[in-house]
């Protein structure tokens, strides 16, 4: 049976037997292969989230620092968890945004100084990970932040995960809640659906 527990479990203690150098290489081919197939429809709005390094996430500061350097036009948005709650808030993250850093250990943008964007906004998504399936269903951590934060985006929003691992056959207890990808990218390949 490969339902979320244990996919989260198994999942989880992968990445986290992962060397430094072992993340370095997984975390240059996913950058590598983002940015070959990264098409923007002229200026967008994207929402990445930041690193927790303690769990060996993959790093997602080189991806902002490459879209911010390559592409003038976006604009970049990270998450902010409103505390005790199950919510998100988005708020724009450029070269003034003061970053503080959540019980997680995650970085986020303060939302006393900075500047809030609707999920409305949102054109595309790099979303949080720690297994998905053949059919573009993902499992996270389980506090359901992303698949509340989806609900709210606009129906063409375009969703990719981010994966050091390759998926798995099939998730077996999907939800109603449960919003498939469009993608996810890995060191291998990009999977599409």
């Amino acid at each position: 049976m490969m339902d979320k527990a244990a996919l989260r479990k198994d999942f989880l203690s992968k990445r986290m037997s992962l060397t430094e150098d072992d993340i370095l290489v997984k975390n240059n081919l996913i950058c590598q292969n983002l940015f070959a197939a990264l098409t923007l429809q002229g200026p967008e709005t994207i929402h990445l989230f930041l690193p927790q390094i303690i769990k060996n996430e993959i790093n997602t500061w080189q991806i902002v620092n490459q879209l911010q350097a390559s592409f003038s036009q976006i604009r970049i948005v990270a998450p902010y968890v409103i505390p005790g709650t199950k919510e998100m808030e988005h708020y724009l993250l450029d070269k003034n945004t003061k970053l503080i850093t959540n019980p997680w250990g995650i970085p986020e943008p303060d939302p006393a100084t900075s500047i809030r964007v609707n999920a409305e906004e949102i054109d595309r998504v790099y979303i949080p990970l720690l297994a998905f399936d053949e059919r573009g269903y993902r499992v996270g951590y389980g506090g359901g932040y992303y698949d509340r934060f989806l609900a709210k985006c606009r129906p063409d929003i375009v969703k990719t995960g981010l994966s050091f691992f390759e998926p798995v056959s099939k998730i077996d207890d999907i939800d109603p809640y449960d919003m498939p990808m469009n993608a996810s990218i890995t060191p291998e390949k990009i999977w599409t659906w």
